[in-house]
């Protein structure tokens, strides 16, 4: 008997062992027949959903118990590789979350097969009045309903499970043997499309030519044959089709019926004749669309960049774990770079994984990819549908796509053989989930790397501190391209005090600096492209009453709610809670409420007036959402039918529009004031980026950067395009403070919908993790910060209070956290959240 280890999913950090049934795996693959699989097993009172990840290493007298059979198989083949299951564990182990909802978070979300309750009659043709005399004089809303369907499933059972009243009326006739309560699998939304497809049958249709069966002239002649000629025509037309479709697995029917119509209805009577055979055969749902630019492949590379590629190449034939950072300045080649390592692994008889910070992004690498590697490309990223993700997900996992290019959750692609790992952007805090399972798929790429034996180059024109602090400690290989490709100049920058504006006019601070306007002004007159960059979607980041001063804020969150001017709503950016446009004060009930700040929106109104003759378009997370639309703005973009573009950080990553010659900033600073001990970093990465999409063609680019603090050290060196002495200030600042790379950090969240009860388990978790240290960490390697209340002190109707954990050393910074996830025990209606290297401090 083979006793699996299975991974439930539910919130328990262990797996269990289940026996597996006889027929339930190929018994020549053992074990490995079964990893991967999913299937329902028995767990206390209910069952489960649980993953199979090997064979339990325990003996009978281990166990101590009686091991239970699984209920059901689900899956008749594996949905991840045996390779991943190291990974998995590894994930679940640094961020202490549950092993089996690692692999549910990893897996295509239309994967969703799951046990549910049905309620059903025990006598489907019983008299309601059985059941009135039952219940008593009345019948319930739930029976009614029950009586009019038969059986109750999903949102029904769960209503009447969730009622004190309609449960106990539900268990007084289950216990009268009138009601039953059964459990059955909820099947995936998602699963493989199939089309019907036609294929002549060679050896009749020789026979039936022999016998003179197809001859149109005994047709003619009133001879009694057994075709037709609309017969006759239906198959000339799937011979004709078949050559023309390869001759491979028949002709798709919706192919056939757009020529000959008819044909549908005659095609059924070839299929009893046997002269046409019937199958269904697996498609594939395209994920890319029609819009993708076609990029041909340079003639030669820069010296720098073949440079690059050797030390790339030689690290993958060596077979190896190479950590590379590849740090580039923008327009140096780091993506042909890419693509001739992924040319290079394939004929090695290896895979490539390409991770991309967002999908938008994704977009313009998947571009250039497809274009050399056609139909060895998959994709992987929230923007697609279920279906295309399932889609992409068994190509992959079938070998048919050698490359997966994909936002952060590609980094769980079932690959094999992995030789080539790239992480385009890895300084990018995208990188990091932020609910649930909060890994980094940045350092997951580096665990995958070692497991696999494989190159991992981590690229960026401004990579982040820690990893190039890595690089000169020598963890990581640097690699530098530190020019352009062509010879061209990085673009001229222009530092603008907008203070000193708001001086001169004696107004408030504008929106456009005299001198951004005239360069616009000047640049479309030229002929040239311009960018606009602020970090701000919407019309404005608030709104204020007039008559009291009261600013209008989320009803679940304590933020203001930013105004979207041409959707007519006030959205908050956090929960997604929408007002109208038309709401009144709380305060005081007035409804002269006016806009504060501004977005997106409201340049490109501002610019409208200012531009009117100008083609103006916007790019932003709202629009990106809508892929077809985010891939006409790039082509329109592309082809110099956009004038300026604006755009928040979406616009400043990975973008090539060889006619852009001017980049404004409209807000250089906006991002300094976060409490995070990286906002200068990012801000230095962000200016960088924009500044990178100027001057890529052959006229030279100019950027212009408006700030209220332009003495600012990271606003100050972005302008002066000084990578290396931010790195030297970031590093010198956070070595005083024992800040990454000098430490780790974890933050813990505890949130209550009752701020008092969330300050008091704050408390009582801050006196419990310094009763472990003092136990377990006497020399007080562990510093704590708090409990304070988080920056962000109410999200989602839940005040939050913080605790951030900083240590240099690994073992006892992830042991108390360990307790903390699995021995603090919390007040009712808690939740705590903890989030190890943490990339948002709010």
């Amino acid at each position: 008997m083979m006793i699996l280890e299975v991974a439930v999913c539910a919130p328990v950090r262990q797996t269990y062992s289940y026996s597996a049934p006889a027929a339930g795996g190929d018994p020549a693959e053992g074990i490995e027949g079964f990893i991967g699989r999913r299937v329902l097993v028995p767990f206390g009172a209910r069952p489960l959903i649980g993953y199979v990840v090997g064979e339990s290493e325990e003996s009978d007298s281990e166990r101590g118990y009686e091991i239970k059979p699984l209920i059901e198989v689900i899956d008749s083949e594996g949905l991840f590789p045996p390779e991943s299951v190291d990974l998995f564990r590894w994930v679940a182990s640094y961020y202490h979350h549950p092993l089996g909802l690692v692999i549910k978070t990893a897996l295509p979300s239309g994967l969703s097969a799951a046990p549910q309750n049905v309620i059903s009659l025990v006598n489907p043709d019983a008299d309601p009045s059985d059941y009135r005399s039952a219940q008593g004089d009345e019948l319930t809303p739930w029976l009614l309903h029950l009586l009019s369907e038969k059986e109750l499933r999903g949102r029904h059972v769960r209503a009447i499970l969730a009622s004190r009243k309609d449960r106990k009326d539900l268990d007084r006739l289950v216990a009268a043997g009138m009601v039953a309560v059964s459990t059955e699998l909820r099947r995936d939304r998602v699963s493989s499309k199939m089309e019907t497809c036609y294929q002549l049958n060679d050896a009749l249709r020789v026979g039936l030519q022999e016998q003179g069966v197809l001859s149109s002239k005994e047709h003619r002649n009133g001879g009694n044959r057994l075709l037709s000629k609309a017969q006759r025509k239906s198959i000339d037309l799937l011979g004709g089709l078949e050559r023309e479709f390869g001759g491979h697995g028949g002709v798709p029917r919706k192919e056939f019926v757009a020529r000959y119509a008819y044909g549908a209805r005659v095609v059924r009577t070839l299929i009893e004749q046997g002269v046409v055979t019937e199958h269904k055969r697996r498609v594939y749902r395209n994920p890319f669309g029609d819009l993708l630019p076609f990029y041909p492949t340079p003639g030669s590379l820069s010296d720098e960049q073949q440079e690059a590629l050797d030390l790339v190449v030689a690290a993958m034939e060596s077979e190896s774990y190479q950590p590379l950072l590849l740090h580039g300045v923008t327009g140096s080649g780091k993506t042909e770079v890419y693509m001739r390592a992924a040319k290079r692994a394939l004929e090695l008889g290896k895979t490539v994984l390409v991770l991309v910070p967002e999908i938008a992004l994704a977009t313009q690498v998947e571009a250039h990819f497809i274009s050399r590697f056609k139909d060895r490309v998959a994709l992987l990223h929230s923007g697609l549908s279920q279906g295309e993700r399932f889609d992409e997900w068994w190509r992959i996992l079938s070998g048919a796509a050698g490359i997966v290019i994909g936002a952060r959750s590609a980094v769980f692609a079932p690959l094999r053989h992995v030789g080539l790992i790239v992480v385009d952007e890895e300084h990018d805090s995208s990188f990091k989930q932020e609910d649930g399972l909060r890994y980094n798929a940045r350092d997951l790429a580096l665990v995958r790397g070692r497991q696999h034996d494989c190159v991992v180059v981590l690229g960026s024109a401004t990579p982040a501190v820690t990893s190039y602090y890595h690089g000169r400690m020598k963890k990581y290989t640097l690699v530098g391209l530190s020019r352009r490709i062509g010879g061209r100049d990085l673009p001229e920058t222009v530092l603008l005090d907008l203070k000193e504006a708001a001086r001169i006019r004696n107004r408030a601070v504008p929106l456009f600096h005299p001198e951004l306007k005239g360069a616009l002004q000047k640049n479309l007159q030229a002929g040239g492209q311009s960018i606009l960059l602020l970090n701000r979607r919407g019309f404005a980041t608030s709104v204020i009453c007039r008559a009291c001063g009261t600013f209008v804020e989320c009803r679940h969150c304590k933020v203001t709610m930013n105004l979207h001017k041409q959707k007519k709503i006030l959205l908050c950016h956090y929960c997604g809670y929408q007002a109208s446009i038309n709401t009144s004060c709380v305060g005081c009930g007035s409804d002269d409420l006016h806009p504060v700040g501004f977005g997106t929106e409201r340049v490109e109104a501002e610019l409208q007036t200012l531009l009117p003759e100008a083609r103006i378009a916007r790019l932003d997370s709202d629009i990106a959402a809508d892929r077809k639309r985010f891939l006409q703005i790039l082509k329109a973009m592309q082809d110099r039918n956009i004038d300026v573009l604006i755009g928040t950080q979406i616009v400043a990553k990975g973008l090539h529009f060889p006619g852009v010659t001017l980049v404004g900033i409209i807000m250089a600073d906006s991002g300094l004031g976060f409490p995070d001990y990286r906002a200068a970093e990012k801000t230095f990465q962000l200016i960088t980026q924009v500044t990178g999409r100027a001057g890529r063609g052959d006229v030279p680019g100019r950027v212009i950067i408006q700030t209220m603090q332009p003495d600012h050290y990271a606003v100050a060196l972005a302008a002066a395009q000084q990578y290396g002495k931010l790195v030297d200030t970031e590093l010198n600042i956070r070595s005083g403070l024992g800040f990454p790379p000098y430490s780790r950090l974890v933050l813990i969240i505890i949130d209550n919908p009752n701020n008092l009860q969330a300050k008091r388990s704050a408390s009582e978790l801050h006196a419990g993790i310094q009763a472990w240290c003092r136990q377990h960490d006497p020399a007080r390697t562990v510093t704590m910060l708090g409990p304070a209340p988080a920056p962000l002190e109410k999200l989602r109707d839940n005040y939050r209070w913080q605790i951030l954990l900083k240590s240099q050393r690994l073992p006892e910074l992830h042991g108390v956290t360990d307790w903390v996830v699995s021995g603090f025990k919390s007040r009712p209606g808690t939740r705590i959240h903890v989030d190890i290297d943490p990339e948002n401090m709010m």
